[in-house]
């Protein structure tokens, strides 16, 4: 199934893109003018969008206010790795912390509610999830890499059942790891990797981005990718483990954002069932890679490797960081993108600049979000369209909880506890 859909995938997005060019092409020849940036052109039933490097209406910014902070060296709550950030119709603020296997709770204005969910592999007890979503039920849904599987929890912290994916059998070598979860509008998407040891000793992998049904049974394929580990030459590459998880989202219709290429500017939009109907791209130069972000990329990578049964005898890492690290889709159906040079070119006193689409497609704004921190060592959280949680030393804590430390010498400086702090953003 998947390396068919891989294939009749490929093969219809080089048809489009080939029909597309031929009748770029056509304009050309026989004199006529191309439509203009930003502007829509439909082929073979998709449509394109294709924008210039500069948005509509500049460059807007958004003061962030301090709400509320908890963890640090003034709380007495401690965080080890908060992985993932969400907010409920009501405001409240669910944080994952995939090293103690727990979601913290807090209220609109700070206050510390319940936990949800522990560590162990009892009903609603989990061990070191990667990811969590609101399930279509209701119910919190967190995401257990191995053996992969779904615990859900309701609000109140009760246990709601698991949902175990795929048909793996260890037995046979054949298992799946779970990495991500997503869902909105009733659509339910799950990211991870089918696994088989092959009798030659190599690793088959497929990565994979499904829509599920409510019992996490596999209903449509969106996206596959195969890559094999060879263990008697094992090279782990950032090329050869780059997949869409982290670089999609679902739409108020359940429609699917996915961002396919690490080095290309592209959004494609899907139907719920998966049809192609929308692609997005912008002029974008990709940001080569300084000396520190190669070291975090080496670090990464370090991380990975020690999921595997054997240390790899090399690591492959890219020159430039990928073009779109985010995105995601407001309320009213903006679609906004968190990119690598909106990371690093910022304007004075803000810690990111991002990129923002009208429903359409159409490249309208950027905005500079206007808070303290660092985008290359905390993690930025949008819960709603006007606060987000900041993580302050994420990379730190995920790094730490793998064992893995930079190629610097040690130093003596105690390590500073992770702290989260919600913002309110209003408009200059």
């Amino acid at each position: 199934m998947f390396p068919r859909f891989a294939y009749s995938y490929s093969n219809r997005r080089r048809f489009l893109l080939l029909t597309w060019l031929f009748v770029g092409m056509t304009f050309l020849v026989m004199g006529w003018t191309p439509v203009a940036a930003g502007q829509e052109e439909i082929v073979d039933g998709v449509t394109y969008i294709r924008n210039g490097a500069t948005p509509d209406e500049g460059v807007v910014t958004l003061t962030a206010t301090e709400q509320w902070r908890a963890g640090g060296d003034d709380d007495e709550v401690f965080f080890g790795n908060i992985q993932q950030v969400l907010a409920d119709v009501k405001g409240n603020i669910y944080l994952m912390d995939s090293q103690i296997s727990e979601v913290a709770v807090y209220s609109p204005d700070g206050e510390h509610l319940r936990t949800l969910s522990r560590e162990g592999d009892g009903p609603g007890e989990i061990r070191h999830p990667n990811d969590m979503f609101f399930h279509p039920d209701g119910s919190l849904g967190l995401v257990q890499m191995f053996p992969g599987k779904i615990v859900k929890v309701n609000r109140d912290g009760s246990p709601s059942g698991a949902l175990n994916f795929g048909s793996g059998d260890p037995s046979q070598g054949r298992f799946v790891v779970l990495l991500q979860g997503i869902s909105r509008a009733g659509n339910l998407v799950l990211a991870g990797i089918r696994m088989t040891f092959n009798t030659d000793g190599t690793n088959g992998q497929t990565y994979f981005l499904s829509r599920c049904d409510e019992m996490a049974v596999e209903q449509h394929c969106y996206f596959s990718k195969e890559n094999t580990i060879n263990y008697s030459d094992f090279v782990l590459t950032e090329e050869g483990l780059d997949f869409v998880w982290g670089r999609c989202a679902l739409g108020l219709d359940g429609k699917l954002y996915v961002v396919p290429f690490r080095n290309e500017y592209e959004i494609d939009i899907y139907s719920v069932e998966g049809t192609l109907e929308r692609m997005i791209t912008r002029e974008y130069e990709s940001l080569t890679r300084d000396d520190e972000q190669r070291e975090v990329a080496r670090q990464i990578l370090e991380a990975v490797a020690r999921n595997y049964p054997a240390p790899p005898r090399d690591l492959g890492i890219e020159d430039t960081e990928p073009d779109i690290a985010q995105i995601r889709v407001s309320s009213s159906g903006e679609i906004w993108v968190r990119t690598s040079r909106g990371d690093e070119e910022l304007p004075e006193n803000a810690m990111a600049v991002l990129d923002v689409f009208d429903s359409a497609g159409h490249f309208k704004k950027q905005v500079a979000l206007g808070c303290p921190g660092n985008a290359r060592e905390d993690a930025l959280y949008f819960v709603g369209d006007d606060r987000v949680v900041m993580v302050a030393g994420a990379l730190d804590a995920f790094l730490s909880q793998q064992g893995v430390s930079s190629e610097d010498e040690e130093t003596d400086e105690e390590e500073t506890p992770m702290e989260v702090i919600c913002y309110s953003l209003e408009s200059e």
